[in-house]
């Protein structure tokens, strides 16, 4: 299996792919595409052979599992396959009951019982000291958004957390996690911090042009391997699937630079 990924999406602004062993974090707006495009990427991995975790905070499982069937994964078989499995983190928090499952993963298993990360610290302790089983290893882990989290833990602890556990899982199981925070809700800190400790910062917009709101992405940064840091549009298909517009506007005409920036500030003489 090559130690580097080709997705969607991402693919055309990083040309060397992204990395197992590698934490990516996905920066999105609210109403941004962010969801829809997860959604694509691990669609497009489990079609290509690449065992997928589809990590849900925010989406109710039945629905994650319908979307990707639109998107034409036969999830029900490649469940059974271990080549994709959905982490249910939200029946917890809405008072839904999670289908009971018997055996499983040791490792999914210890993200679905509580969103306290004190709990997940402990359990991960026995984790990393046992075998660990190759079905475990070099995964795609795609979190639809884990600033849910937040909700039930503190911003230290969150960064202590993903620090000196949960990044560290990536080196050891080999995967390639995708974590990913809301924007405009935490503290200016928190985004700098959870930044800093990721190997690269992608980010989804969304702003209204012409009564329309159109969709853009970016990579922002990747440690070590070269990307394209222009903003691309996207494309939100019929059946779910999101993709690059092919018709790219110049930036000048887009004044995607002056809306990110903000507006100039006047200047005294």
């Amino acid at each position: 299996m090559p130690d580097t990924l080709a997705l969607p999406i991402l693919g055309e602004m990083a040309p060397g792919g992204l990395t197992y062993g590698k934490n990516y974090l996905v920066e999105f707006d609210p109403h941004s595409l962010w969801y829809e495009a997860s959604l694509t990427i691990a669609a497009d991995s489990v079609r290509h052979g690449t065992r997928t975790d589809y990590h849900t905070f925010a989406h109710i499982p039945s629905d994650v599992k319908e979307a990707l069937r639109r998107l034409g994964v036969n999830e029900k078989r490649l469940e059974d396959e271990s080549t994709l499995r959905i982490v249910d983190s939200y029946s917890v928090t809405a008072l839904l009951r999670p289908p009971e499952v018997i055996g499983g993963s040791s490792l999914v298993r210890s993200m679905e019982g509580s969103l306290n990360l004190k709990d997940w610290a402990n359990r991960n302790v026995d984790l990393v000291r046992a075998d660990i089983p190759e079905i475990e290893k070099k995964r795609l882990h795609i979190d639809d958004n884990t600033s849910v989290l937040l909700s039930y833990n503190d911003e230290k602890t969150f960064i202590d957390h993903w620090r000196t556990n949960a990044l560290s899982f990536a080196r050891i199981f080999d995967l390639c996690i995708f974590h990913s925070a809301v924007t405009g809700t935490y503290s200016e800190n928190f985004y700098r911090q959870f930044e800093s400790l990721c190997d690269g910062v992608i980010e989804f917009k969304s702003r209204e042009e012409n009564e329309t709101i159109e969709q853009y992405v970016r990579i922002k940064a990747t440690r070590g391997r070269p990307h394209d840091s222009r903003w691309r549009r996207l494309r939100l298909l019929d059946n779910g699937e999101v993709v690059l517009d092919t018709l790219v506007p110049k930036a000048r005409e887009l004044g995607i630079a002056g809306w990110l920036k903000g507006p100039k500030k006047s200047t005294s003489r």
